[in-house]
């Protein structure tokens, strides 16, 4: 058996990394004065109420399932270039978002007359706010005209 001799700096360093460790994180970050935009975003069955204009920062997407079905709401970023009509025949054909989006922020699927919250920060540019799951037919809730652009 092989015997460790510990010094006291050893000890102390080590005591400081668990010391550490315990602090919240809130407690070891500034605080921003940068503000929190606010988005309600109504989805009923099949489209979404939204605002189309936010500023670039930090967004807290309200979503508030107004429809009798099963909803999310995924947050995606359109790449430079594309156009919102080449990101709903990728949809179409592959039932996912194309290669070349980015899914920034999604909620969980929440049932009818319920709420979930999606904090994200959003560089400036467009977004495609869309709801990706199937429907009872097969079809995908995109597919069927729920999402929506907001530059």
């Amino acid at each position: 058996m092989k015997t460790v001799f510990r010094t006291p700096f050893a000890c102390a360093c080590g005591a400081l990394s668990l010391l550490a460790l315990s602090v919240p994180l809130s407690a070891q970050t500034k605080p921003s004065a940068e503000r929190v935009q606010y988005a309600r975003v109504g989805a009923a069955d099949y489209a979404f109420n939204a605002p189309i204009t936010l500023t670039a920062g930090i967004v807290t997407f309200h979503l508030v399932n107004d429809g009798p079905d099963v909803h999310q709401l995924t947050v995606i970023e359109l790449g430079v270039g594309h156009t919102l009509k080449e990101f709903f025949d990728g949809m179409r054909v592959t039932g996912q978002p194309p290669a070349w989006t980015v899914e920034v922020g999604m909620t969980p699927t929440i049932q009818p007359r319920t709420e979930a919250f999606l904090t994200v920060r959003l560089a400036p540019g467009r977004y495609i706010l869309s709801c990706l799951i199937p429907a009872r037919d097969g079809r995908s809730h995109v597919e069927k005209g729920m999402l929506s652009l907001v530059t």
